[in-house]
């Protein structure tokens, strides 16, 4: 007789093993199911040589929201989250590049391959952390229903309203273009 479960989750990346972590943790039988020998998605780091460890995107990892890494005890159970200290690519030629905390250097590097880029960084640099800043406020939250008349909905809808309408005119735009309007 084959096992039934209530919900099997296709995808051991982070974002399939949070979900079936709270459903078994409500009680429910749950198979995760990956076809990578690895589980953890784009999480993932891992050391292709020794003493080098690799990833192509874990620093998403950033958006696993802090209040599911405390409620699941995730380092507890052996998350160890590592900073971001450079990012390293490689190019067909042979070239790479290398991008770290120097800000300065990193421009250099760039600039290697384009002086416009280049000039561009600070401008990339401006509108993420305002994108980040933007975004922020809706990543852990259910988004009010925009068509109920419930007050409670309308309440939270004024609330994110709220929020966005006091953020500047210039971090709605990327920055390159609000500076042409």
């Amino acid at each position: 007789m084959p096992e039934k479960y209530d919900a099997i989750i296709i995808g051991g990346g982070h974002n399939g093993l949070v979900n079936a972590a709270y459903l078994a943790r409500a009680g429910k039988k749950v198979l995760v199911l990956e076809k990578r020998h690895v589980l953890g998605g784009a999480c993932v780091t891992e050391e292709i040589y020794p003493g080098f460890k690799y990833t192509v995107y874990s620093y998403v990892v950033s958006l696993l929201r802090p209040e599911i890494i405390r409620d699941l005890e995730l380092p507890r159970h052996g998350l160890t989250i590592l900073p971001l200290e450079s990012t390293l690519s490689p190019l067909p030629n042979g070239d790479h590049l290398y991008r770290d905390g120097d800000h300065y250097q990193t421009l250099r590097n760039i600039a290697r391959f384009s002086q416009r880029d280049a000039d561009a960084y600070e401008d990339y640099a401006h509108t993420m952390y305002f994108m980040a800043k933007a975004v922020k406020p809706i990543l852990g939250m259910v988004p009010p229903d925009p068509a109920s008349l419930n007050p409670a909905e309308l309440n939270r809808l004024l609330k994110l309203a709220k929020e966005y309408l006091g953020l500047e005119a210039e971090h709605l735009y990327s920055y390159p273009f609000y500076r042409q309007l």
